[in-house]
């Protein structure tokens, strides 16, 4: 048996190395040590970013910590922010530098189905990605007899029928709400055929049910996303910090988006399939699966595990991916059309200008119809339009969808802004909000200017493009941008082009924090008046 004095030393030898490893090394001796700290205690404890995401105030904190510290903070133990193209944006995103669990805990479905944005290793995510590239590419969005005959309908049925009525009416419109309803009626629409998809526009008692369902989990994100672990355990001892009904809320969810997929399932499998018409195919639904097939020489690991709910080949693998690309494209489509329309409704004179160019499109986009056989103009015609492009893209700058951080993790020693040496392991990541407000590249950045993506040279232009990052960049990037695109460009076009808009109620336009963040209040109410 150790005597007391050789029981004492050994403790004091054990709380020394537990100071040593816990905090002189990390303060003082690591490579971190040298990177401005966001607090003082970021160098051994992550309970000051913790914290910050808690209270939901992370992107307005972090882009004060890099107006104040310069392009590279310490915001943990392991956790950095970067805030600079070369040495930083380009060197994590571009570099291969691998996600983290973040994607993992936040945006796996059906309990545990990755799909391709919560891939973690860039093989898995790249062929996954492979599948659906062409589908998304934007020379098969601009091409396809699909998107054109549904962006018609949904306009033309649909959209620009309510805002006639409040012209006529003179009631104002919430169309915040309109907003995130077009938004998924189109990309749906594309996803799995105009009857298939969605119809929020229309049936609003449905949109009310998502949206509430979709929307009310979002303050307890932080707990399943930043501290899984901790409240795993707490569950254990009886405390739920996520109450069980946000867990039904995201079944309800993912069982609605279940019972489209299996409707294209049964569609495709029809004898029907090959005769369906362009206004009704399935094409994205239809690509994966396809894909699927080609690539399944034997049946893939849930068939063989004899999951339940595997009622037919992939039917999960494809429903996670179906779900993640429609719940991003209502969200941030939704978004980013309401602070479009807030700002030209403030805009009379900008408002007349984007209409004189829209007029030049062969035929214009007219309501109601001049005919009952009439077509929209060619869509890369609507897509080359200069103003409306600006007007898009200063949107996407001053009023980015996805503020937050985007976190990976070093795959090895690497330099970062500057600073060498920086060990595997650590949590890095860059923000749109952040970057978004460099004034050296976007002069008075708060200011939404869409003059400055026209008038700007062409070094200055370049200059905007690489760090303009509403849709991520590298091999990780948003492979929905350019439907998104071409959704957006055409529900502005056909507004502008019939109607101007006055704003009645834009109390809390301004944006929320978080990950996505749409407005503060939730609401946009604008007059409508007919041309």
């Amino acid at each position: 048996m150790p005597s007391p004095s050789v029981s004492i030393i050994a403790g004091i030898a054990l709380i020394a190395a537990a100071v040593y490893k816990f905090i002189i090394y990390p303060a003082f001796l690591s490579p971190l040590s040298k990177i401005p700290a966001a607090n003082w205690s970021v160098h051994f404890s992550s309970l000051w970013i913790n914290y910050i995401r808690y209270t939901n105030v992370e992107n307005a904190t972090v882009f004060e910590l890099h107006k104040n510290k310069g392009p590279i903070v310490r915001m943990g133990p392991a956790e950095l922010s970067v805030n600079c193209y070369e040495g930083g944006l380009k060197t994590i995103y571009t570099g291969g530098f691998p996600k983290t669990e973040f994607y993992i805990n936040r945006f796996m479905n059906y309990g545990n189905i990755g799909n391709m944005f919560c891939f973690i290793d860039s093989k898995t995510h790249s062929t996954r990605k492979r599948m659906l590239s062409n589908i998304y590419s934007k020379s098969v969005v601009l091409a396809s007899p699909t998107a054109r005959a549904t962006s018609k309908a949904i306009l033309y049925d649909r959209l620009l029928p309510i805002f006639q009525k409040s012209s006529d009416s003179k009631n104002a419109i919430e169309v915040h709400s309109l907003d995130y309803a077009y938004a998924m009626d189109a990309f749906m629409a594309y996803q799995f055929g105009l009857d298939i998809g969605s119809n929020f526009i229309q049936d609003v008692e449905k949109r009310k049910w998502y949206l509430h369902l979709f929307f009310s989990r979002r303050p307890y994100l932080f707990w399943t996303t930043e501290v899984p672990t901790f409240t795993a355990w707490m569950h254990k001892l009886g405390i739920r910090l996520v109450p069980q009904w946000v867990d039904n809320a995201t079944v309800a969810l993912e069982n609605w988006n279940l019972d489209i997929c299996d409707k294209a399932e049964a569609l495709l499998s029809s004898p029907a399939a090959a005769s369906t018409p362009a206004i009704s195919y399935p094409a994205i639904y239809a690509v994966e699966r396809a894909k699927f097939q080609k690539a399944d020489i034997k049946p893939p690991p849930q068939m063989t595990a004899k999951d339940p709910r595997q009622t037919y080949p992939r039917r999960l693998d494809i429903a996670s991916d179906m779900y993640d690309h429609n719940a991003a494209a209502h969200e941030t489509s939704g978004d980013t059309l309401t602070w479009l329309y807030y700002e030209m409704s403030l805009r009379p004179a900008l408002q007349k200008q984007l209409r004189e160019e829209l007029l030049t499109l062969d035929p214009p986009i007219l309501f109601p119809a001049p005919s009952a056989h009439f077509e929209l103009p060619d869509p890369k015609k609507v897509d080359a339009l200069p103003l409306l492009d600006a007007i898009l893209q200063e949107t996407l700058r001053r009023w980015v969808s996805v503020p937050g951080g985007q976190p990976r993790v070093t795959p090895g020693v690497c330099s970062l802004a500057g600073y060498d040496g920086i060990p595997g392991g650590v949590r890095v990541q860059s923000a749109a909000y952040v970057l978004h407000r460099n004034p050296e590249v976007f002069p008075d950045p708060e200011a939404w200017k869409p003059e400055r993506w026209l008038d700007a040279s062409v070094d200055e232009l370049n200059e905007m493009r690489r760090w303009f990052w509403a849709f991520g960049s590298g091999g990780r990037m948003c492979i929905g941008n350019n439907i998104a695109i071409h959704s957006m460009k055409h529900a502005i076009a056909a507004i502008y082009t019939n109607f101007t808009t006055t704003i009645v109620d834009a109390e809390g336009i301004e944006q929320d924090d978080g990950f996505t963040a749409g407005p503060k209040g939730n609401k946009l109410w604008l007059q409508f008046h007919h041309v």
